[in-house]
């Protein structure tokens, strides 16, 4: 419910906005399917993943905070060998200077953000999003049949994306996805599972082609070239693609979104 409303409200805002979920990966981590809804829970109930929203208010960031910031070792122990990639921090030994590592970084990171909502709190917090998902309509963006393993995070969070995302837009809306499992997965043999349209690109830079149809999209209806309403953009992307090596194209892709509105006259339409 909560990521739902976050989808929602990102798309009701002005310029651009940036989710990061937790997307459980069942083969890469190495955990049996049916384990990845307990895993994703225990990220945050452990202190690894908490949950918080930033909003900028004339340039200043505001933070919401729901859950997450407690560290809670014996959970955390529990979190790190539910998966197999952490085998060997337990087997054939008990690295316990290795695991008190991990979570002393885990927890050097929560005190600075903890800092940071202390600094820059929201006037009107919204600390968790309540969705009646019985009134949400299956969404028919993306299609079954795709390849995302049972148990996938992505598949759950593609779904859970799409679901919100045609509740705000209809089908009036372009996904554009980097090479990824995702991307993979879901255009499998030239064959796209995807109902409404996709863009396919190369890693980091599928932040600025989305900035670049939205951009573009703006510019036709400023002109009157096109009757079209401007559609909503969506970049789906995996950490490696845009949160690491891309990070510099979706900084700059925020920035631009955001600052273009004002200082390009084909742009002041929203």
């Amino acid at each position: 419910m909560d990521f739902m409303g976050k989808v929602a409200d990102a798309l009701k805002s002005d310029g651009s906005a940036f989710l990061q979920a937790y997307s459980d990966c069942m083969r890469g981590w190495r955990h049996g399917a049916s384990a990845a809804v307990r895993i994703s829970k225990l990220a945050t109930d452990c202190g690894y993943w908490p949950l918080y929203t930033i909003r900028v208010e004339d340039g200043i960031p505001r933070f919401s905070y729901y859950r997450g910031l407690d560290i809670d070792k014996e959970k955390f122990i529990e979190y790190l060998k539910s998966m197999g990639k952490f085998r060997h921090l337990f087997k054939p030994e008990f690295r316990e200077k290795e695991i008190d590592e991990i979570i002393y970084m885990t927890e050097q990171r929560n005190k600075k953000l903890r800092k940071l909502i202390e600094i820059f709190p929201a006037d009107k917090p919204i600390d968790f999003y309540k969705v009646n998902r019985k009134k949400l309509e299956p969404q028919n963006h993306l299609q079954p049949g795709h390849g995302l393993c049972p148990g996938c995070g992505a598949g759950m969070v593609l779904n859970q994306l799409a679901t919100a995302a045609q509740a705000i837009a209809g089908k009036n809306i372009v996904y554009v996805n980097n090479t990824s499992c995702s991307e993979v997965s879901t255009s499998k043999d030239n064959v796209t599972s995807w109902n409404v349209p996709w863009v396919h690109h190369l890693f980091e830079s599928g932040s600025t082609v989305a900035d670049a149809i939205s951009t573009t999209k703006k510019i036709l209806k400023t002109k009157g070239l096109t009757n079209q309403e401007v559609p909503y953009v969506i970049h789906i992307a995996g950490d490696g693609s845009t949160y690491d090596i891309g990070f510099q194209f979706l900084k700059a892709a925020l920035i631009r979104t955001s600052s273009f509105l004002e200082m390009n006259e084909y742009l002041n339409v929203k």
